[in-house]
């Protein structure tokens, strides 16, 4: 992004003095015009450095915020995966404990009517 730069305008003027005094001046308003346009370019490229580093320190800015969206996008999808196997695994852990308590609980009437079986056929 490089701007053109302020060339120096001097202004000729037709009449010609001579001695010491007007040469004294007229070299006094070419330090003056000279370090006056110097301070202008050196603000203009002090500008255009500064507008650089702020536009690289906005799309160093969007890309870091891009880069954190996609992490929480991967960390969602990792933390939903993980959920669903801890459900998936909840579901067989529970299916296998009613399984279990089904049974148990058959076993357990089988003996109570054995049992019964056994009290009612002595008595």
């Amino acid at each position: 992004m490089k701007e053109a730069t302020m060339t120096p305008t001097k202004i000729e003027t037709s009449a010609t003095r001579h001695g010491v005094l007007p040469a004294v001046v007229d070299l006094a308003i070419d330090v003056a015009e000279k370090g006056q346009t110097t301070a202008i370019a050196v603000l203009q490229d002090a500008r255009i450095e500064l507008r650089a580093a702020i536009e690289q320190g906005i799309e160093l800015a969007e890309k870091v915020s891009a880069a954190g969206f996609r992490f929480a996008r991967k960390a969602v999808q990792r933390i939903d995966d993980a959920a669903s196997e801890t459900l998936t695994g909840a579901d067989r852990v529970l299916g296998g404990a009613v399984k279990t308590a089904r049974e148990t609980t058959n076993a357990a009437a089988q003996l109570a009517d054995t049992a019964v079986s056994g009290v009612t056929a002595s008595a």
